[in-house]
């Protein structure tokens, strides 16, 4: 697009908040030519009159996630199946993420059925913190099958729903010795004996985290347990 397109069409958007309704109905089709996702977005969360639906056509084919995701939380009227379609068809994880953030119409389930097809742990671990609705049993049972145990970690650590338990198995299986550690130092529940097993296990990858279970006050605690019950 060209510096002089979207000037005239940000152009005709100021001139429409200026003149008011009667512009903006006779301008709109000139407007929507012009394909700025800009001034489309702009136009339809500030006009009092605007075609939603055509402008929504011409941001999908410009095929602008930031503005599809911006005209969800403030146009108006937005058609909320095709916008996380998009995000969908394109295999975009942070706008499916952002867009359940803010979006009053989203489909959770929709959404996070597409995290999971796209293993994006990341922003199945963020909906879980972020997200109004999220099913919590799907989200987890996603993320054990993704085995990042970074994002196990944190889910362990900030979720409000989570399965300590399988949690344990999966995030040990990965043999991750830096996640082992730190879900010591933070999860509600922790097999302290068996995270030692596999730090100690991990020569190379684990001695920075074995010297650091000696740091930590929570590991310290629970290293004496595992001594003391050893006597």
């Amino acid at each position: 697009m060209t510096e002089s397109i979207k000037s005239r069409a940000l152009e005709i958007y100021k001139e429409g908040i200026e003149h008011g309704d009667r512009f903006c109905t006779d301008n709109i089709d000139e407007l929507l030519r012009l394909s700025d996702p800009e001034a489309i977005y702009l136009a339809g969360r500030h006009w009092n009159i605007f075609n939603y639906e055509r402008g929504l056509d011409k941001l999908i084919i410009a095929g602008d996630p930031e503005y599809i995701h911006k005209s969800g939380i403030f146009w108006k009227s937005f058609n909320f199946s095709r916008g996380i379609d998009f995000f969908i068809k394109t295999g975009n994880a942070e706008y499916l993420y952002r867009a359940g953030r803010f979006w009053a119409g989203y489909d959770y389930e929709l959404g996070l059925d597409a995290l999971g097809r796209l293993k994006s742990a990341r922003h199945i671990y963020y909906g879980g913190k972020e997200w109004k609705n999220f099913n919590f049993d799907k989200g987890f049972r996603l993320l054990m099958d993704i085995s990042d145990p970074e994002f196990i970690f944190y889910a362990g650590a900030h979720w409000k729903v989570f399965d300590y338990s399988s949690a344990i198995v999966n995030l040990f299986r990965t043999k991750s010795p830096e996640y082992i550690f730190k879900a010591g130092t933070m999860w509600k529940e922790f097999d302290y004996a068996g995270a030692l097993k596999i730090l100690e296990s991990e020569v190379t990858s684990g001695e920075t985290w074995r010297a650091k279970v000696f740091e930590n006050r929570k590991w310290k605690a629970e290293l004496k347990k595992i001594w003391e019950s050893s006597w």
